[in-house]
């Protein structure tokens, strides 16, 4: 019985193989990928990325109760650093509002602050190369979006091993990310990985569930095959 099923065993195992090749190879790349590259020195930018620390006027209280607020109510309100200093960023059920630390408006910045306030976060050995406002940030290698759909964004590029870029709100001139070479690397190999190629979060879409059963699968049929052939080892004759 073992010898018939031994040869549609190994045409399953190896059918289950061209299915699952790839997909096992960029697992396994990915995980020492992720276990290799540092995480937060590298693919978080914490080695080039300074905190912000700049305060808030002693005044901000009376300030604040100066201000305009919207009409509608206030979900939240944190205060932010911004390429124009210090600044109040008040959520709504309508979007977004900026005020600064005198709770005037907060005037969009231009290129020029969006350029002094990326070299005051930066920290690295490299040297600010450009300053440019996007419509929209592209993809690279076909699958990574740096700031997924976001629009309307500033970037400021540096020009130190990693290439490090900034990317800010056009509006306020928050900092909305610190990317990378590192980062792009880690999040393409991180899609790979989940399977999702748009979003890079879910963990439960269907073409990774199929693979993994497809990998189950490949699993099984080899551990059968093994079985077969040690009872096959056992059994033959000694002498």
């Amino acid at each position: 019985m073992a010898t018939r099923w031994s040869p549609r065993l190994f045409r399953w195992h190896r059918w289950l193989g061209y299915l699952v090749a790839w997909q096992v190879l960029a697992w396994v790349v990915g995980g020492v990928l992720f276990a290799w590259v540092p995480f937060q020195a590298w693919v978080k930018a914490g080695d080039v990325l300074a905190p912000a620390t700049e305060p808030l006027p002693s005044q901000w209280p009376q300030a604040l109760a100066r201000a305009q607020l919207p009409d509608t109510p206030v979900l939240a309100l944190s205060s932010v650093s911004t390429a124009a200093g210090p600044a109040w960023k008040l959520r709504t059920a309508q979007g977004e509002h900026w005020l600064d630390a005198q709770g005037a408006p907060l005037a969009a910045p231009d290129a020029t602050a969006i350029a002094r306030y990326a070299q005051q976060r930066y920290r690295g050995d490299g040297r600010l190369q450009a300053v440019e406002r996007l419509a929209e940030v592209g993809p690279r290698w076909g699958i990574v979006r740096e700031l997924g759909e976001r629009r309307e964004v500033w970037v400021a590029r540096f020009d130190d091993t990693l290439s490090t870029r900034f990317y800010l709100d056009a509006r306020s001139g928050e900092l909305l990310a610190a990317r990378n070479d590192a980062w792009v690397l880690y999040d393409f190999f991180w899609r790979l990985h989940v399977m999702d190629y748009r979003g890079g979060e879910d963990f439960n879409n269907p073409l990774l569930r199929a693979a993994a059963l497809l990998a189950l699968g490949l699993v099984a049929v080899g551990v059968v095959m093994l079985l077969l052939a040690l009872r096959r080892h056992w059994r033959r004759p000694r002498g």
